[in-house]
């Protein structure tokens, strides 16, 4: 028979965190940028276009909208440092982002409907695609545009996380 000390150090080892003891997750360093500004209107088109889509990598990501003030929106369209402080990039100086053709990104024609739709709310101004490089093997496209000129210019579009292994 067990004393009465043996069955307390049994209680209490049953009754232990079973977390303690056992490696923390890290802190992330997953950084989400910021794809819409509070209240933001997006445009009809590609609500539509992005209800039911996905980007097709590793990981099938949905694609999610796209909608901030751009306040340079008459000289066209941010340069990648630009685009990486409209989005709140952690060093925007310092940020992965590569400029590509809208063409040149979907050679197979598989995301038209995305494309059509931010091209619709473009009302004729350039289309752009960005890949703007996170942590490992993970990256995000960003389809956009800019809706208007001036002050009340906003850059739309939609986005989707991409696993590139």
């Amino acid at each position: 028979m067990a004393s009465d000390e043996d069955y307390m150090a049994f209680l209490n080892k049953a009754n232990q965190d079973l977390s303690e003891g056992s490696a923390k997750p890290q802190s992330s360093n997953k950084a989400e940028f910021k794809a819409t500004d509070n209240g933001a209107k997006i445009p009809a088109a590609i609500q539509e276009a992005i209800k039911d889509a996905f980007y097709v990598s590793d990981a099938d990501e949905p694609f999610v909208p796209v909608c901030l003030a751009w306040d340079e929106g008459g000289k066209g369209l941010p340069d990648e440092e630009e685009f990486a402080a409209l989005i709140h990039h952690p060093d925007p100086s310092k940020a992965d982002i590569e400029i590509q053709d809208p063409a040149d990104w979907d050679t197979q024609g598989q995301y038209k409907a995305i494309l059509d739709a931010v091209s619709k709310a473009s009302k004729g101004n350039d289309v752009r695609v960005y890949r703007v490089a996170k942590e490992g093997a993970r990256v995000e496209y960003w389809i956009v545009t800019t809706d208007g000129k001036g002050a009340d210019a906003r850059l739309v579009g939609a986005k989707a996380l991409a696993i590139e292994s």
